[in-house]
């Protein structure tokens, strides 16, 4: 082996261990880059608040006719969930799940019909409402107006559908309201949700 060739190896493996170097130098810094943007995030958490929950029914229940409908039909349910960031840093919420439950025995009656398909961000320095939406079957919705104190404890179904005048005159609508449990999941930090709501109608 020449000397010429010794010398270019030599240069060759000289070169190699500064690029390995080089490498590991830039990894450590990537690595710490984004540690420290996690990290920061992580701090922040708790500037990253549910601010409020609102529901409507989706039609009014002016109406015996419409008490009568609901019995028949099922309970349509909108509203939005507010998240307040006071961070400078921006969210990105990825999951979104909330189940309706009546307010006493907390039996599940409504899941959201509208599920989350794409990621929401929630701005820095801002709110952001996210939309609600649950369907409840007539069945379920008797149970809710039951535990809720909206009707007697003893009514039944039928009697509602067959004699709705009469169930009307016995409701208190203003009484409507509805367990909500779930969470929302914003890149590792959960808000937790368990908040009962006065239905508006």
């Amino acid at each position: 082996m020449t000397k010429s060739l010794v010398v270019t190896l030599h240069i060759n493996i000289c070169v190699m261990k500064n690029y390995k170097k080089i490498l590991i130098v830039i990894l450590v810094i990537l690595t710490f880059g984004i540690a420290y943007k996690y990290y920061k995030k992580a701090k922040d958490t708790e500037k990253l608040k549910l601010a409020s929950v609102s529901l409507n029914t989706e039609n009014k229940i002016d109406t015996f006719g419409e008490l009568a409908e609901i019995f028949q039909n099922g309970l349509i349910l909108k509203g939005f969930i507010t998240v307040r960031n006071f961070s400078d840093q921006e969210y990105t919420i990825n999951q979104l799940s909330v189940d309706g439950f009546t307010p006493k025995t907390q039996k599940n009656i409504a899941q959201q019909t509208n599920i989350l398909q794409n990621a929401i961000t929630v701005k820095a320095k801002q709110e952001t409402a996210i939309p609600l939406q649950f369907k409840v079957d007539a069945v379920k919705a008797l149970d809710l107006f039951k535990e809720s104190g909206v009707i007697p404890e003893e009514y039944t179904l039928w009697q509602i559908i067959t004699h709705p005048l009469e169930a009307y005159q016995n409701i208190k609508i203003d009484r409507l309201k509805i367990l909500l449990k779930g969470f929302i999941e914003a890149e590792g930090i959960t808000l937790n949700i368990n908040q009962e709501i006065a239905l508006s109608n």
